[in-house]
């Protein structure tokens, strides 16, 4: 009996011994690495501002954030010290797997803020991300030296052109509803004038580059939720009527990342044999001549960059790949990288450039600057854009 219970004592401290490996991360493997399942929370991070930063009452602060989650993420707010000041949707009804936002908070206080934002995906809440800012009483009591904020536009207060500022990606559309086809998307943080308005204001024509689009407003089903905020002078917008109801399209897959859809058109394109990708820069839109104003010693312009698969309906899609730009200078910079582009459809991402001084320049955008897409051509995947600078 006495060598019986041995054997069951030993055995039960193999199986507690088992159970507590079983429970032990691996060594070296860090603790904290967010997961993302079907059945889990959103994770959701903060891109900017950066703990401790700077700030002046009653200056706009822009928080951008990427939320995440493996169904998609619905809504996302921004909390200032407990206190909800921001609530966006995404414009799909289902959500996005990867949800980029950027929201506005202006303090109206010296003090230290704590800014959080918290992702929904329905009912289900994120653990929210948070950064704490010192808001001064004025700029000559803010210690740190000044920078911009990263991946955020640049509003100039005095500027009386209506704009308007994506707080999340946005289809741009052939018209105002959403039954029109897509023209492309826009990322969260593009600035772009509007030209023309529904009479309800729930969906604005804009100038994209040298697109024309309409935009939504607002979540239907929630008009305070707004998708867009607006800056300069917009009483003077035009109300447009819309045209010609659309041909009824399909529903929607879920909002796409760093791609789009284009609807369908009326000329039929030849068929083809399938064939290889071909990305080439389509155009690259911004303001060709700069002025530094008076008393200034640098100006920030946004150049919107189109790169498209420039190949037939039924050809390979690129998969994914990065890009980049030259700025003045000789200066390069990350353009950001895009999951894959299927034939015959484009995607527009933005840069800020800035200048400091008068004279000639060039802005050169390199689609797949990394050469991981077999093309038909490597040759026309630069875009060259000419920009003369004045000043004081």
């Amino acid at each position: 009996m006495r060598a019986y219970s041995r054997l069951l004592f030993g055995l039960l401290a193999v199986i507690l011994a088992a159970c507590n490996l079983s429970t032990q991360p691996p060594t070296g493997e860090p603790l904290d690495v967010p997961t993302i399942n079907p059945g889990g929370k959103p994770v959701v991070s903060i891109t900017s501002p950066e703990e401790g930063d700077e700030f002046v009452v009653n200056e706009q602060i822009f928080v951008t954030a990427n939320a995440r989650d493996a169904v998609g993420v619905t809504r996302v707010q921004l909390i200032a010290n407990d206190q909800i000041v921001k609530t966006t949707s995404s414009e799909s009804a289902s959500g996005q797997t990867n949800f980029e936002v950027l929201l506005d908070y202006t303090p109206r206080q010296e003090g230290d803020v704590t800014l959080q934002i918290v992702a929904y995906r329905g009912a289900i809440a994120s653990d929210p991300a948070e950064v704490t800012v010192n808001i001064r009483a004025s700029q000559t009591q803010v210690t740190a030296t000044a920078v911009q904020q990263p991946n955020v536009p640049i509003i100039d207060p005095n500027d009386p052109t209506c704009r308007l500022l994506t707080n999340v990606g946005l289809r741009l559309r052939e018209g105002a509803g959403v039954n029109f086809p897509q023209i492309t998307v826009l990322n969260a943080g593009t600035v772009a004038p509007i030209i023309g308005r529904t009479g309800a204001n729930d969906w604005y024509q804009i100038q994209f580059g040298s697109r024309v689009g309409w935009v939504a407003a607002q979540n239907p089903s929630n008009p305070n939720e707004k998708y867009v905020a607006l800056y300069g002078i917009c009483s003077n917008v035009p109300i447009i009527a819309p045209p010609a109801t659309a041909t009824p399209q399909p529903s929607l897959t879920p909002f796409p990342t760093w791609t789009f859809t284009p609807g369908p058109t009326n000329t039929p394109l030849p068929s083809a044999t399938p064939g290889l990708p071909d990305l080439v820069i389509t155009s690259i839109s911004g303001e060709t001549s700069v002025t530094i104003p008076s008393g200034s010693t640098e100006v920030v312009r946004q150049y919107a960059i189109t790169i498209t698969n420039n190949t037939l309906p039924g050809s390979r899609s690129t998969g994914p790949f990065n890009n980049k730009v030259i700025l003045p200078g000789g200066l390069e910079a990350d353009l950001g990288a895009v999951s894959g582009l299927d034939a015959g459809t484009s995607i527009v991402l933005t840069v800020n450039v800035t200048f400091n001084a008068a004279g000639n320049y060039e802005i050169r955008a390199i689609a797949d600057s990394d050469n991981t897409v077999t093309e038909v051509s490597e040759v026309n995947n630069i875009g060259i854009l000419s920009i003369t600078v004045t000043g004081p």
